[in-house]
């Protein structure tokens, strides 16, 4: 057997949406440039090792999404730049964290008003008694890039509910005089989206999604803030400075207001 399609065999996803991954992934490399003519269906036949109903069902998705254009007698070419889609970086420290949440479009999801106990997924600070959760899907040019529960503790809540409320936390939280956030942490897992998470970020269900976790601790290690965040895994890439310089976390918004 072909090493390829052995490969294939390894997946329960419809060989087609193999093929379609794949070449979708040549188009975001830029192996394949706009503009470009793609292989033919006898080139790809021989590259995937597929049938060509597999090829043309492949290419139809594409189409459909309007990255390639086929023309009868002219071939197939790639018309829309996917370069460019893995635009998100994760945050790895709280400055880059508080600038990067700062503008976003948000929009609210409906919750009962209630408070909650939580469980976070590590071990980090004091928990509180009692959170406040919103739950919200953050905006990037009008598309939506990730859905997000917050856990914020009821008393910093009760402090600026309207403010908490109709704006992104984070910058919010760093601005309050009484608070001063001195630890945070977060951790990454790449799972599958389920239903609702797919019906909110316009993806398909069991896509891939970067799950996040994050917390931050007050000036008395009470962790104040905690958050579970969904990303369609295809939007964002992690950058990560080895030898950070080691420094105390600043809350530069401050002087920004």
């Amino acid at each position: 057997m072909h090493k390829i399609q052995s490969v294939f065999s390894n997946s329960r996803m419809p060989l087609y949406l193999q093929v379609e991954a794949l070449m979708r992934q040549k188009i975001q490399n830029q192996q394949w440039r706009v503009g470009e003519q793609i292989p033919t269906l006898d080139e790809l036949e021989e590259e995937y090792k597929v049938s060509r109903i597999t090829l043309r069902a492949s290419l139809n998705r594409l189409e459909e999404q309007g990255i390639i254009r086929r023309t009868r007698g002219l071939g197939t070419f790639v018309v829309k730049d996917l370069s460019g889609e893995r635009w998100f970086k994760l945050p790895n420290n709280f400055d880059d964290l508080v600038s990067t949440v700062a503008d976003l479009k948000i929009r609210l999801l409906h919750l009962d008003p209630e408070e909650h106990a939580i469980v976070p997924a590590f071990n980090f600070g004091k928990v509180a008694k009692a959170y406040h959760r919103m739950r919200r899907v953050h905006y990037h040019q009008d598309v939506p890039y990730c859905l997000i529960d917050i856990y914020l503790e009821k008393k910093t809540y009760a402090q600026d509910p309207d403010g908490f409320s109709s704006a992104t936390v984070i910058p919010a939280l760093a601005a309050m005089e009484n608070v001063e956030i001195t630890a945070g942490r977060q951790i990454m897992r790449v799972t599958i989206s389920d239903e609702e998470t797919a019906g909110h970020l316009n993806i398909g269900i069991g896509d891939p999604v970067a799950d996040v976790c994050r917390g931050l601790l007050n000036q008395d290690g009470l962790l104040v803030y905690y958050a579970r965040i969904q990303y369609p895994a295809k939007l964002i890439e992690i950058e990560t400075d080895l030898f950070p310089p080691k420094k105390a976390v600043r809350k530069r918004i401050r002087e920004q207001q």
